[in-house]
């Protein structure tokens, strides 16, 4: 009897317990700091812990169950903290959610069976207690995978540190107030309404906590793209205002040259006048070495475009980088203007700096752009010794802590416009390729 008792207790505690522990890796199995089977080897061999002295306690009816269920808890909240390499904050304010999640669904799986089997002896760490936990997890479970999952990609890769740092008091404290006030788990509390009611609103403030972060994090995110929209432009006009200064100084150049044009030709005809070829030649040649280069360059039919290109190929020809360019662009894009010219510029900077501290091989970057029906093709390639740090995905930043944000901008504009963007590193040249597409209908050539 006793071993039936304690098989029951075990079965009860380990499966109506471990696998919300194990759901809570899910949003972070990409960023695991060691092999899943160790991580999943320290969880069971826990929880098998945690499901003895459980059943233990339960057969030689010893009370304090509750204490040892919170004291696991934080035990494998430390254990979560240290197995993912994430910010801590947004761990805990995940595992504080998940912790709802069960405190909700036990709640439930209580109230239904103080309900529909109450006597005033009902414990509830029977097979049927087990049974009926089971089922509203199975219902609910599914829901919560999709919440995890969007949850990950709409939140977990944004970055608000300060919001982390305060968001998790707000589940953590709705908690305590919930278990204070439910703490009470005999047949006669659970079987009443405000039992279930306070649980109920315990997941309702899950999701009002997750619908205000979720809100929160959006005007973050539209507030860094319009600051980064207000960058490009700005890098836009600078680029513009240089083009414009050196084909000022072109003209002037060309003025100039136009107004000795006159002097010279007096001087050429003296020459011929008298039969000297001798000293024609040679004024010719001195007078054709004086002339102003020719430095005005049409890359594509695009203004913007062509702004772009000059300003970074003055850039890499200044610091000894090859550059090569080949842009089948018409005069309009099918594609925002200042978005195309942001993933040209994000590119390009990235290009350069990574050309600059080449020493070792002779430094190129080409560039080729192509309009081919309904798809818009970027390709930029450039040497580059050392491979780019990457984590989970993203590549970090060589100028600051954390991601880079010109690729991850080049990759939001390409998915943007039903395309993707694509990067590799392979004996020491880094490759982006971009590929968009586009209505050309409603492009002018």
């Amino acid at each position: 009897m006793l071993n039936t008792a304690f098989l029951i207790s075990f079965l009860y505690e380990t499966f109506t317990t471990l696998p919300y522990r194990l759901l809570a890796y899910y949003p972070f199995r990409r960023q695991l700091r060691c092999p899943l089977w160790t991580i999943l080897l320290v969880i069971c061999s826990t929880q098998l812990l945690h499901s003895s002295l459980y059943a233990w306690m339960i057969v030689h009816e010893i009370g304090g169950t509750r204490l040892l269920e919170y004291l696991f808890a934080a035990i494998c909240m430390l254990i979560f903290l240290c197995s993912i390499d994430e910010s801590n904050w947004k761990q805990l304010f995940l595992y504080i959610l998940l912790f709802d999640y069960i405190i909700v669904v036990r709640g439930v799986s209580f109230f239904i069976e103080a309900r529909l089997f109450y006597r005033p002896d009902l414990a509830f760490d029977s097979l049927r207690s087990f049974l009926l936990n089971l089922i509203v997890l199975g219902v609910s479970m599914p829901f919560m995978i999709v919440f995890l999952k969007r949850f990950h990609d709409t939140i977990l890769e944004t970055e608000a540190p300060s919001l982390w740092r305060v968001i998790w008091i707000l589940p953590a404290f709705s908690t305590l107030i919930v278990l204070m006030y439910t703490s009470d788990l005999s047949p006669d509390s659970v079987r009443q309404l405000r039992f279930f009611i306070g649980r109920v609103l315990l997941l309702v403030t899950m999701f009002g906590v997750y619908g205000i972060l979720l809100q929160s994090l959006d005007i973050i995110r539209q507030d860094a793209a319009l600051a980064e929209q207000a960058v490009q432009q700005e890098n836009l006009l600078a680029l513009q205002r240089t083009q414009y200064n050196q084909l000022a100084r072109h003209m002037e150049e060309t003025r100039q040259a136009r107004h000795d044009l006159g002097q010279h030709l007096r001087v050429i005809n003296s020459y011929l006048s008298t039969g000297n070829e001798d000293m024609l030649k040679e004024y010719v040649e001195n007078y054709q070495q004086s002339l102003p280069p020719d430095t005005s360059r049409s890359w594509c039919k695009n203004y913007a475009v062509n702004t772009i290109i000059s300003y970074y190929f003055d850039e890499a020809e200044h610091s000894g980088i090859d550059f090569t360019a080949k842009l089948e662009l018409p005069e309009r894009l099918p594609v925002s203007e200042p978005e195309f010219c942001s993933m040209i510029g994000n590119l390009l900077e990235n290009a350069l700096l990574a050309c600059r501290d080449d020493t070792e091989t002779a430094p190129f970057i080409r560039v080729l752009a192509k309009l081919d029906h309904q798809r818009l093709l970027l390709t930029v390639d450039n040497t580059a010794v050392r491979e780019p740090a990457a984590k989970y995905g993203r590549f970090l930043s060589s100028r600051h802590e954390g991601y880079g944000l010109g690729t991850a901008s080049v990759r939001a504009i390409a998915q943007k416009h039903h395309g993707q963007a694509d990067y590799r590193w392979e004996n020491g040249i880094f490759y982006a390729s971009i590929l968009m597409r586009t209505d050309t209908a409603e492009v002018k050539k």
